[in-house]
């Protein structure tokens, strides 16, 4: 991967790229604005299809089940047998909701959430259809009246399945469902009820929020003694039951490969995880409605999963199918996650392969990942003073300059004419990127990187504007950081004490303020 052409070139690919999708690291509110978009790990259910000839294995690279899995021989795994052999006794009656604590309806005051279904309701249900989320079929009244069923239900007891199937408008348990997410996304008493109550309808994504939720209670309740999640949880026998059926929903065998892990049946989990990795290839578009995702909040990342349930057959002396390194670059390589982007970049840092270091970081980048913008800018920024190899350059041939020295090879950079920079940069033997280029993308990406809340990158692009000579825009980047509502908890006390001593000399053109090392983070 080369460097853009431009200094404004990142910037300009980070807005195009932020503003088509939303990295995995933010939450999910159910809104247009923060959808888990995850063009990696999108599966797509069609399981009324005719079905055709198998495709061959060399076809089978995708995160969509296959069409065709009828055809896929039968389980290896004995527990899986077992476990396929009593599944319909578990799938004919629906599974009861998780605990919903001791309140049977939510509180709250009904008014005011009638008054926000008229505003707020408006505005993600026009989102909605415009993201193709809902069907246009689902008008703004159809969304009203369906909405307002479920708030007076909500408020007037606990969830029932006739709260979901006698809804104004006939609609399907799904398409509830997903009303049901758009209202009140912020409240999680009703976001509890409505997943609890359509989760009584046999609504799949229903069931896995519910199983997920019962997962994580329970481990925070138990985080030292490691109890063990009960087998007669109707939950996670529902959720067992879709994963080891006669046709497994990939996203059900993804939880209870947690719960197997949970129950330290690792051998089992990682059999179950193994068969589920060849049954998921990236996608190659976005596809509309989340309950296409292999996981999403509060589900865990299925290569999180994967990871920890290794770690544990490795810590037993079992013998796994993939190395951890392996999955890493899978899941950075081929799917394009961006954590594991910044993971898997890591991995190539400690190793010193610093041109593939800054290819994954800036994939990353581009997905959105707050701290890889940061972590790149600040690798931009010690390139132009000399501590890190240009793309181009050998690592091991590569002499980083003496620390007082730091900084002098981009000033004899810049003093030379527009026409020298330009020859050997361009018509130069080795025609590798200037210094003076790298910090213009350190300045663009630490600018990017403070738009996130970063207050380190805010100071650190304050003092290159003043190095620039730009000392007004410096000064505001700073009162404005200090003005901020996310700078003022105690933990950014260093940061501003820094900023301080630097403000009582920002005019003071002879003073040199050096960034405190703890700053730069790769």
């Amino acid at each position: 991967m080369s460097l853009p052409g431009s200094s404004r070139s990142i910037r300009r690919q980070c807005q195009i790229r932020l503003h088509s999708g939303t990295s995995p690291a933010l939450s999910l509110h159910y809104s247009s604005n923060l959808r888990p978009r995850l063009v990696q790990d999108h599966l797509h259910p069609q399981h009324n299809q005719l079905l055709a000839p198998r495709p061959p294995p060399s076809a089978c690279f995708h995160t969509t089940r296959s069409n065709n899995d009828l055809y896929r021989t039968p389980r290896k795994s004995p527990a899986l047998r077992r476990a396929a052999n009593m599944r319909d006794a578990r799938v004919s009656s629906p599974p009861r909701p998780a605990d919903i604590g001791p309140e049977s309806h939510i509180t709250g005051d009904f008014t005011a959430h009638q008054k926000w279904l008229a505003t707020g309701g408006m505005d993600n249900w026009a989102d909605a259809v415009l993201n193709r989320d809902l069907k246009t079929e689902i008008t703004w009244p159809v969304f009203e009246a369906t909405g307002r069923h479920l708030l007076e239900c909500a408020h007037g007891g606990p969830p029932t399945l006739a709260a979901i199937e006698n809804n104004p408008r006939n609609l399907t348990p799904l398409e509830v469902f997903k009303i049901g997410k758009l209202i009140l996304p912020h409240h999680k008493p009703f976001q509890h009820w409505v997943s609890s109550a359509t989760a009584l309808a046999k609504v799949r994504p229903a069931i896995y929020i519910q199983a997920a939720n019962y997962l994580k209670e329970l481990r925070a309740q138990h985080n030292k003694s490691h109890q063990a999640p009960p087998r007669d949880v109707p939950i996670l026998q529902a959720v067992e039951a879709l994963a080891t059926g006669p046709v497994p929903d990939p996203r059900a065998m993804h939880l209870h490969a947690r719960v197997l892990g949970h129950r330290q049946q690792y051998r089992e989990a990682m059999a179950l995880l193994d068969e589920l990795l060849e049954l998921i290839y990236p996608a190659k578009k976005l596809e509309p409605g989340f309950e296409t995702g292999l996981y999403f909040p509060p589900i865990d990342s299925f290569w999180d999963t994967y990871l920890w349930v290794q770690g544990m057959m490795l810590d037993h002396r079992h013998k796994t199918k993939h190395t951890p390194e392996e999955i890493y670059r899978r899941a950075a390589e081929e799917f394009k996650q961006p954590e594991y982007l910044v993971r898997y970049a890591a991995h190539l840092r400690e190793q010193g392969r610093w041109d593939q270091y800054e290819e994954y970081m800036h994939m990353a980048v581009m997905a959105g990942h707050r701290r890889a913008t940061r972590r790149l800018a600040c690798y931009y920024y010690l390139i132009a003073q000399g501590r890190y190899p240009r793309r181009g350059e050998s690592a091991a041939d590569f002499r980083p300059v003496d620390p007082a020295q730091e900084g002098q090879g981009l000033l004899q950079e810049q003093n030379r004419s527009w026409w020298t920079r330009l020859r050997d940069e361009i018509w130069s033997e080795h025609r590798r990127p200037s210094l003076t280029h790298y910090r213009a993308m350190a300045r663009e990406l630490f600018e990017l990187a403070a738009a996130y809340g970063s207050p380190e990158s805010v100071v650190i692009a304050a003092v290159m504007a003043r190095e620039e000579g730009r000392l007004a825009d410096g000064e505001q980047m700073i009162r404005t950081m200090l003005r901020a509502n996310q700078f003022q908890s105690p933990e950014w006390t260093q940061v501003k004490v820094d900023v301080q001593s630097l403000l009582e000399k920002w005019g003071d053109l002879q003073f040199k303020f050096k960034i405190p090392e703890e700053y730069f983070v790769l």
